[in-house]
């Protein structure tokens, strides 16, 4: 997958835009409850972006006699970054912003509707 779909998959930006013009609007405890969802997910994507990182260095290495599951482990992080072609990474830069978007669009729910950051 090239790195422009990737990009189309997120909408980090659309959102904050929409939160900032008022546009998106969600009661606090809604929220809430969708800003503790992506704050797991963001856990969790940050969680494979390590193991990623760290099947990178045991690849550069190069260590001769590594552990069969420490190998195993290694060639099954290279397939599920092939497969995801960069968007762990993406979704770290992407996630964040989704959060903000609902912070601001609980703002909105509780004021007139001028968005403040």
């Amino acid at each position: 997958m090239a790195d422009g779909a990737a990009r189309e998959r997120f909408a980090g930006d659309l959102f904050l835009d929409l939160a900032d013009k008022g546009w998106l609007v969600v009661e606090a405890d809604e929220a809430e409850r969708v800003i503790a969802e992506l704050t797991r997910t963001l856990e969790v994507v940050r969680s494979r972006v390590h193991r990623l990182e760290v099947s990178r260095r045991l690849r550069d290495a190069e260590v001769d006699g590594i552990a069969p599951e420490v190998a195993q482990f290694a060639v099954d992080t290279v397939f599920a970054e092939q497969v995801t072609a960069g968007t762990w990474e993406r979704a770290l830069v992407e996630l964040p912003k989704y959060i903000e978007a609902f912070r601001i669009a609980a703002r909105n729910a509780s004021h007139d509707g001028t968005p403040k950051r």
